[in-house]
């Protein structure tokens, strides 16, 4: 049950990720959820700082405030969130509450295709076919020093410390107990969100009593692959486009 909603969650952020755009700035839509929803998803994100710092953007995004979206968004992408680099490069390529710099929103579409994603490696494409060679080699120089920052091979260390660190101070233990309840969000009961029970979230949740095990069994260090392999999946929803010419923004190892 803690998997599926989480998963849930997890898709309300997909929906409408590849983006629509009227030609008009920030008519530039990155999702099609409310802010009730992405309330929901806050909760359910505290112990993710990629997540947490992604939903906070679309929140920002959403109320018009896009110069608080791209430093959220830009958080996230520190700590190796695919999404918010897909996010990023799409503001910059459209214009969208940001001066336009379809350079800049290239590197950041490479980024978020680095994990191989193949509608993410074809947007990417799809940018790349229709920049000018200036612009193309602009990129090219944006993107070692992009790939230091926010590439995976740092990001994602960064992420996982945070995370690791959230569950410590969950569990209230320094010595390794990991019995005890604790409570959490979990979704509304009959459609009905109640307000009697619960914490600070009463108001949109109801609470849930779980182990630190079955919440944090799999990000508390057990196996960090199996969460970032679901997040990969997810991206799969976002959207399709056509194939331009080929070309990574940072030199091969």
């Amino acid at each position: 049950m803690i998997q599926a909603n989480a998963l849930a969650l997890a898709m309300l952020l997909v929906a409408g990720a590849a983006g629509a755009h009227s030609g008009q700035g920030q008519d530039l839509r990155l999702t099609d959820k409310n802010f009730m929803q992405l309330d929901a998803v806050v909760m359910a994100s505290k112990d993710k700082p990629n997540e947490l710092q992604r939903v906070f953007g679309l929140k920002s995004y959403e109320r018009g405030d896009s110069k608080d979206a791209v430093e959220h968004f830009t958080a996230a992408a520190g700590f190796a969130d695919k999404y918010s680099q897909h996010y990023l490069s799409l503001m910059y390529w459209h214009g969208a509450g940001v001066p336009e710099d379809r350079a800049q929103a290239y590197v950041w579409a490479d980024l978020a295709a680095e994990r191989g994603n193949r509608t993410l490696l074809l947007i990417r494409e799809k940018m790349w076919s229709q920049m000018t060679s200036r612009e193309q080699e602009r990129a090219l120089a944006l993107g070692e020093g992009f790939y230091a920052r926010y590439g995976d091979e740092v990001a994602k260390p960064r992420a996982e410390g945070l995370m690791r660190a959230f569950v410590r101070d969950m569990t209230g233990s320094r010595l390794g107990y990991r019995n005890q309840m604790m409570e959490i969000a979990a979704q509304p009961v009959n459609g009905v969100f109640k307000t009697d029970v619960g914490a600070n979230a009463a108001a949109y949740l109801v609470a849930d009593a779980v182990t630190p095990e079955q919440l944090y069994g799999r990000t508390g260090g057990v196996n960090f692959d199996v969460y970032w392999k679901e997040q990969d999946a997810l991206l799969d929803g976002i959207g399709s486009t056509s194939v331009g010419k080929v070309s990574p923004v940072r030199k091969s190892k």
